[in-house]
């Protein structure tokens, strides 16, 4: 009835149907966004379906340059936190037509002297359509400019002979995290660059090993190396973040795991070990639901994160610990949640506070939360849910994270996509976004036949995929480093932390890695750049390890 109604009359028979929709009083529960009127009848949702498409486009049209806008109030936004609206493509810049003004809106076209709103393009620097980079984007001379970047943050002994020390999280802070060292360590290994994965490990073990530890020790007689003393890591060094947390510690036993395997070093397998065997002694839990808690020193400290045991999840699983990687697997598992009627799923946040291993799952902080989806599918965390129906729900989580938290930024000319940190955060969080395009590479050639359970589901994982790994290339073609937000006054995470507008190491060691797994669509798959992934050498079990000398743990002695 509304197919051959223009856009604006349809916009209008849209808000119509709206306040017919709400005034409806035996109908508490229609809709005119869902299109679920149960007592109205089947002409209201017939209108609505046919009135949706006409409005959206009346809707888009009117926001000429924003890319999301509201069919109840014909608003336009930068981002979408809401459900309901629609995405509008991306339009050329409006600055052509303003003769020197320093601003134009992209709704009105109008141009302006001075930014009376937000959302005004700034004309100085000229929004391109998306990421135009003047730069290579060879995908090695990308990855050369990574290692040059990382190489370049590496700190010698006075008499120049030895790297020491750890890479700073962000230029300008004395800060550095053991989760982006790991990483770092992690990127190195897969680009043979091993010297200087050793330093930063090397450095762990002077932490771990040591005497009078600044981390949290533990009863030794249960460790693989059974040293005297170990300790599990602080979460930074320098500006100094005293937690002890599961996930970082984690990470860095997933990067002494493949440096081991890359360097048949033994000792290094050993220390990944040790690690994994006092997270268990420390955090972990036996009942039904499985996995370990979330810290040894912090708040909150008896929560199970859904994100650290995926962490557990890929180090229990390269050190051939079914029985650890079973239990991640348990706990990751029953995180899966469904919502919106079924429509949509995703992975929570975990547990709540409280007694230990308490096995209530909270919904806390209410939004979608992007690592548990994107991690878990890198490293198959649900994938052996029950009815082999794991493959399924990940992919499924994966097309509700893209509606959730896509997001659009731009930065000194450029129009950037990726995700947010949470739905209730607010700009491009470029460490997620990385892993992001890695899981979704990971996800198309492992579980292809997952893109088809959903309508438009392959559609929407390629372009996105394609539109993320393309920013993140452009990134690095003209910075040679990511920066862990491009948004202005930083990337909020919505759950109480802010990203900087700074050169970030873990975010630009999530890119390295993104490159090695897969630069573009025309190039196959290479899974020894999923850092979840067990890596292509297998790492020393741990009857090899025991017939080997300790020398590397030996260095915590001098």
């Amino acid at each position: 009835m509304l197919a051959g109604l223009s856009a604006e009359v349809a916009f209008i028979t849209w808000n119509m149907l709206l306040v017919a929709c709400l005034a409806t009083p035996r109908d508490a529960n229609c809709s005119i966004v869902s299109g679920k009127c149960p007592n109205t009848g089947y002409l209201l949702v017939q209108l609505n379906t046919k009135a949706r498409t006409a409005a959206a486009e009346s809707c888009c049209t009117r926001c000429g340059g924003m890319p999301f806008c509201s069919l109840d109030s014909g608003n336009c936004y930068g981002s979408k936190r809401k459900d309901y609206y629609e995405s509008c493509p991306v339009t050329v810049s409006c600055c052509a037509q303003c003769d020197g003004l320093p601003f134009c809106s992209p709704v009105s076209k109008h141009c302006y002297a001075s930014k009376r709103k937000d959302y005004y393009t700034n004309c100085s620097s000229e929004v391109q359509s998306g990421p135009q980079p003047a730069l290579p984007v060879d995908p090695e001379a990308l990855l050369n400019s990574v290692d040059s970047w990382m190489l370049a943050r590496m700190r010698w002994t006075p008499d120049r002979q030895q790297l020491t020390g750890l890479l700073k999280t962000y230029d300008g802070f004395d800060r550095h995290d053991a989760y982006d060292n790991a990483l770092a360590a992690i990127y190195l290994t897969m680009r043979g660059k091993l010297r200087e994965a050793k330093a930063i490990l090397d450095f762990f073990i002077r932490e771990m090993y040591v005497g009078t530890p600044q981390g949290v020790a533990l009863e030794t007689d249960s460790l693989p190396s059974n040293r005297s003393q170990f300790a599990l890591l602080i979460a930074s060094y320098g500006d100094m973040d005293t937690a002890v947390d599961v996930g970082n510690n984690a990470w860095v036993g997933i990067a002494f795991a493949r440096y081991a395997a890359a360097s048949g070093s033994g000792c290094y397998a050993l220390v990944a070990h040790d690690i994994l065997a006092a997270i268990h002694q420390g955090r972990g839990c036996s009942d039904s639901l499985g996995g370990f808690m979330q810290r040894l020193r912090g708040h909150p400290q008896n929560t199970r994160s859904t994100e650290h045991n995926i962490d557990m999840k890929s180090l229990a699983r390269m050190l051939h610990d079914e029985a650890l990687q079973a239990s991640a697997e348990s706990f990751i598992g029953g995180m899966h949640h469904e919502y919106s009627e079924g429509d949509r799923a995703k992975y929570l946040i975990g547990t709540d506070n409280g007694e230990p291993c308490n096995a209530r799952r909270t919904h806390w902080p209410g939004g979608f939360i992007t690592d548990t989806t994107f991690w878990n599918v890198l490293a198959d965390g649900d994938v052996n849910a029950p009815n082999g129906e794991g493959p399924r729900r990940m992919a499924k989580a994966v097309g509700s994270a893209l509606q959730e938290v896509d997001e659009t930024d731009v930065f000194e000319g450029h129009a950037y996509r990726g995700v947010r940190f949470t739905s209730l955060g607010s700009g491009i969080q470029w460490e997620n976004t990385a892993s992001a395009a890695l899981a979704m590479a990971h996800l198309v050639e492992t579980y292809p036949e997952t893109l088809d359970t959903n309508p438009g589901l392959r559609e929407l994982v390629q372009q996105r995929l394609d539109e993320y790994r393309s920013s993140i290339k452009a990134m690095l073609s003209k910075y040679g480093f990511m920066y862990a937000s491009v948004h202005e006054g930083g990337s909020d995470t919505g759950i109480g932390w802010t990203y900087f507008v700074k050169p970030h190491l873990a975010a630009t060691a999530w890119a390295g890695m993104m490159l090695v797994h897969q630069a573009g669509p025309d190039v196959s798959v290479n899974e020894s750049g999923n850092p979840y992934a067990p890596p292509p050498q297998p790492v020393p079990t741990k009857t090899d390890v025991l017939l080997e000398a300790q020398q590397c743990i030996d260095i915590s002695d001098r």
